[in-house]
């Protein structure tokens, strides 16, 4: 096992390298001229004097390999840079966006799994009848509805209408309900499918048709017997959805006013600030590559053949 774990983490550590490789090259190879952009945020109709200066103050007039080094040891420091048009540091920016980024999609997904368990099972306690039609409606609706789309729903419902929660901000815990159910909602809808699908599998294996024979009831049966079979599985496509739903907080954050990591993202991207996207992309594709360590890690205590595989390496 800990000789998986350990390619693991070699594999990891090359995606992380090959992540700020990425950042770089796109932000480098983006249309336009950084430091014309950057004078004329300074100075109107700067002068060539003036662009030049700006080129040596940054080190863009540096080559592309020096450059990089700069930067990469400069975010391995926690210097990410400074953003050309607020000239704050970016690494204080994130240290105080990224806890609210991180606080919608966490909370997203455990609304999710919690949603998805509980449809999932509706469908598999009572396949064919009302539960199981009725779990399968909101899945297809809620894979169907993009996630602005539910958001404007929510507001209006439970905002607007009934006035049970805020619509924007985080200053109160409830004022988190909205954006989890915004955030969650489709990735509860594919994650229902996948213990649906799971559980009906599981109860046509022999294991479960010896224990119905024995006269345990379908719910023991499915809850001690078949859920630890579709672990594995549902831990994986957990979380493949936790990485959707970091994309899915770009729409979402701004949506109820949330200062977060994706809002800093849309502020660079809109501005051309391309330091701030730069560090942005960073955090997002170092949060996945972490995302799919523990779940790599996870798989492995929970599947018995890559147990076994661990222990016989």
């Amino acid at each position: 096992m800990a000789s998986l774990i350990a390619i693991r983490l070699r594999n990891a550590a090359l995606m992380l390298v090959l992540a700020t490789l990425l950042c770089f090259a796109l932000v480098v190879s983006a249309p336009g001229n950084v430091a014309v952009l950057i004078a004329e945020l300074r100075t109107p109709k700067a002068t060539f004097e003036q662009i030049h200066k700006v080129e040596e103050e940054l080190g863009l007039n540096k080559p592309l390999i020096v450059r990089y080094g700069l930067w990469l040891t400069g975010a391995l420091e926690g210097d990410l840079g400074v953003s050309y048009k607020t000239g704050q540091d970016i690494g204080e920016a994130l240290s105080s966006r990224l806890p609210i980024t991180l606080t919608l999609v966490v909370g997203g997904a455990c609304f999710a799994a919690l949603l998805s368990f509980v449809l999932g099972f509706m469908g598999a306690l009572w396949p064919g009848r009302l539960g199981d039609v009725a779990s399968r409606v909101l899945a297809l609706l809620g894979a169907s509805m993009p996630s602005f789309f539910v958001g404007a729903l929510l507001i209006y419902g439970f905002a607007v209408q009934l006035r049970l929660f805020p619509s924007f901000g985080s200053e109160s815990p409830t004022s988190w309900v909205l954006p989890w159910m915004t955030i969650g909602f489709l990735p509860a809808a594919v994650l229902s499918r996948v213990v649906r699908v799971g559980l009906e599998e599981a109860m046509a294996r022999p294991f479960a048709l010896t224990a119905t024979a024995k006269g345990l009831s379908r719910w023991a049966i499915l809850f001690r017997h078949a859920l630890p079979t579709i672990a594995p599985t549902y831990v994986n496509a957990l979380g493949a959805q936790g990485g959707a739903m970091v994309v899915g907080a770009i729409v979402v954050e701004p949506l109820y006013a949330l200062k977060g990591v994706s809002d800093l993202f849309l502020q660079g991207v809109l501005f051309r600030d391309f330091m701030v996207v730069q560090a942005c992309l960073l955090v997002f594709l170092t949060f996945f590559i972490i995302l799919n360590l523990l779940v790599d890690i996870a798989i492995m205590f929970l599947d018995p053949k890559l147990r076994r595989q661990g222990a016989g390496a």
